[in-house]
This record gives structure tokens, C-alpha cells and sequence, in this order.
């Protein structure tokens, strides 16, 4: 495990020359004391195999997913078009039955 030494009491010091009041000095460097003492190992830290593993997942998940929803789309496209085509049927039909009907024709 990685530990961290510092003179914390050096840094609000340095943070009171540089200008800042007594409580905000004392906030800031609180908030890196605390910071400070979370203990790191080597073993939690990711290595550039894992990243490339993970990136490895995610384009395979994300090219499954495309070629899933190029089907989902290519279906729906299908579907549409069969609804047309028979939203097409009808309306030359109607258009048939009402200019039979005007001309006499009926």
C-alpha cells in the first residue's frame, strides 16, 4: 500500500501567507488530510490490459447492439412497407368506387 506523508499544518500555513483566512486555510487543507489518508494499492489500480479488455467489451457489446437494432430497424422498415401497401389497396380502391360512383359508371 502507497502511504502519504505530509507537514499538513506547513500547507495551511502557506495557504494563510498566500492570503486566505484563517477557516478557509483550515477547510482546504482538511479536505487534502482526508483525502490523504485513503490508502492505494497497486492491485486497485488499473492496468492498460485491463482498459484494453474493457474497451474490447464495450465495442463488441456496442457492435452487438448495433447489428441488433440494424435488424430491429430493417423490420420495422418491412412492416411499414407492407402497411402502405395496403393503405395504397384501399385508397385506389376508394378512389375507383367514388369516381364509379360520380361518373355513373356504379
Amino acid at each position: 500500500m502507497t502511504t502519504f506523508d505530509h507537514d499538513f499544518l506547513k500547507t495551511m500555513a502557506a495557504f494563510e501567507k498566500a492570503g486566505l483566512e484563517h477557516s478557509q486555510a483550515l477547510v482546504i487543507t482538511t479536505a487534502i488530510a482526508e483525502t490523504a489518508h485513503f490508502a492505494i494499492s497497486r492491485d486497485d489500480l488499473a492496468r492498460k490490459v485491463d482498459i484494453d479488455a474493457l474497451r474490447m467489451e464495450t465495442r463488441d457489446g456496442s457492435n452487438a447492439l448495433r447489428m441488433e437494432m440494424k435488424g430491429d430497424i430493417h423490420r420495422e422498415i418491412g412492416t411499414l412497407r407492407s402497411e402502405l401497401r395496403w393503405a395504397l389497396g384501399f385508397f385506389v380502391v376508394f378512389i375507383l368506387a367514388m369516381a364509379g360512383k360520380l361518373f355513373g359508371i356504379v
